[in-house]
């Protein structure tokens, strides 16, 4: 009944009805032979947990059920663009639950953890979604939140909701195609991993080969660049040396903060990098824990109103659905369902004239409301 073995190298056939299981997490370095094995499932580097789930679809009869407990960011990640497309494909699912608290559930855990089901060779169709709160060692709250639709590009980011208000927001984004590349904007992560350049870091701005040094503290909780190095081995400045080039920005930028918990008030937090402070210091240098949402050509959409978007309650809400891991990362950021360009009007004459921020939030919910 019983057989140990490494999965990995196992041999698998369409055996089973039903396939139950809590694999392994954590990054693996594959064999050559596995690699090229379970190529249909990878992008980048392999997750355990994204290998046996590509295992567990081969060992299930056409029809039969996969049942497994997993982290939740295989539903936004580019890292599980191939295994998204391959379960759309092979075995869409039938019902999530996700489970409410990190801590106390699991023993060291403190991923994101969900149970799916997914049905093979099935037609792909809404998927009944819950919320999963364990209120004691022997009773657990169910909470029906809705249900997620794949979208037409399953490698793209699942929308999920993670409470039950956000099932008619879920619905409404999912018929929005507008992303940041449609506004003019791409996403690139901070360069600098100040770490493996610690002898260039510096107190103070002497030369022009030393720029401002931008960390993610210097994005502000409600939304203000704030220019500041204050934690433990910071420091305010950068000295470039020879062939440091590709490290300088020297355009103005959105910064967002790269990790944030569902924990947190808001999971986006962004703000504006002031082309003035640009350009009175010759460029800046950005830390690797902030992303940098930059134009990539004209555009007539001001940083300021992309900041604007991004830090507002309803944004936050679609990222909450999106993202199933504490990284903000800038594949789930281009992925974001945005408003129409056309649709910015108001917003941007508010941005302008420094409006309130509650006028700025009602602006916002307007447009994810379908109602422009």
């Amino acid at each position: 009944m019983v057989r140990v073995c490494n999965t990995l190298d196992e041999a698998p056939q369409e055996s089973f009805d039903l396939v139950v299981g809590n694999p392994p997490y954590g990054r693996v370095a594959l064999t050559a032979e596995q690699r090229c094995r379970y190529a249909r499932s990878l992008y980048g580097h392999a997750n355990l947990y994204g290998v046996f789930t590509d295992i567990a679809l081969r060992w299930a009869k056409p029809g039969g059920l996969i049942a497994y407990l997993t982290p939740t960011s295989f539903l936004a990640g580019q890292y599980y663009a191939e295994l998204r497309g391959l379960l759309a494909k092979s075995a869409p699912p039938v019902a999530m639950d996700f489970v409410h608290a990190r801590r106390g559930v699991f023993e060291d855990v403190l991923q994101e953890t969900m149970l799916a089901v997914y049905r093979k060779s099935a037609r792909r169709r809404r998927a009944q979604v819950h919320y999963l709160q364990v209120t004691s060692e022997r009773e657990a709250k169910v909470t029906k939140n809705g249900t997620i639709g794949l979208p037409s590009d399953p490698t793209r980011p699942w929308l999920a909701p993670r409470d039950p208000q956000h099932s008619p927001l879920i619905r409404l984004v999912e018929r929005m195609t507008t992303r940041l590349s449609d506004w003019g904007y791409s996403v690139a992560t901070g360069p600098l991993v100040w770490n493996r350049y610690k002898e260039q870091l510096r107190d103070r701005p002497n030369g022009k080969t030393v720029h401002p040094l931008i960390w993610a503290e210097s994005v502000t909780a409600d939304g203000r660049f704030v220019f500041r190095a204050e934690k433990k081995n910071h420091a305010p400045y950068f000295k470039l040396e020879a062939g440091d080039g590709w490290l300088l920005v020297d355009v103005p930028c959105v910064l967002v903060q790269r990790t944030t918990a569902k924990e947190q008030a808001r999971r986006l937090i962004a703000a504006e990098l002031p082309a003035a402070f640009v350009e009175e210091h010759g460029g800046v240098v950005v830390e690797n824990h902030l992303n940098m949402v930059r134009s990539h050509g004209a555009t007539d959409v001001p940083p300021a109103v992309v900041a604007a978007i991004l830090n507002s309650r309803v944004v936050d809400e679609v990222f909450r659905c999106m993202s199933g891991s504490v990284a903000v990362s800038a594949f789930e950021l281009e992925a974001l369902p945005l408003p129409r360009r056309a649709a910015l009007k108001a917003l941007e004459k508010l941005v302008a004239h420094g409006a309130d921020r509650a006028l700025i939030e009602a602006e916002c919910d307007l447009l994810y409301s379908g109602a422009v």
